[in-house]
């Protein structure tokens, strides 16, 4: 098996394919560079809500990071009142959610 090379004099145009391979490889390099750039920045991004007694933060995926609660909030609320504290927090970061992604990427919920 030959390799082609710049100058195969089988293959008049060898040195312009293989340039064009070049090319081509060198753009897919960049693009997946720059795609790993901003698979990082996407990483880094995270949405809070804090009620005051309850904190939480999520990122992008939805997974919850982080929830902190004060000391008092488990003796102090009911189960209900306890539910809809912790409903609120979440229905507040739904919405910084899908205001971000409203924001870059033209709207619609996200499910």
């Amino acid at each position: 098996m030959s390799v082609v090379g710049d100058s195969d004099p089988q293959h008049e145009g060898a040195a312009a394919d293989k340039a064009l391979v070049d090319r081509v490889i060198a753009d897919m390099r960049a693009n997946f560079e720059r795609w790993e750039d901003l698979v990082a920045a996407q990483d880094a991004v995270t949405f809070e809500a804090d009620l005051g007694d309850i904190y939480a933060v999520v990122d992008h995926n939805g997974r919850l990071r982080e929830l902190a609660l004060a000391a008092d909030v488990m003796s102090s609320y009911t189960y209900i009142e306890l539910q809809a504290r912790l409903n609120a927090v979440i229905e507040a970061l739904r919405k910084e959610v899908n205001d971000d992604f409203e924001r870059n990427f033209g709207g619609g919920l996200v499910e």
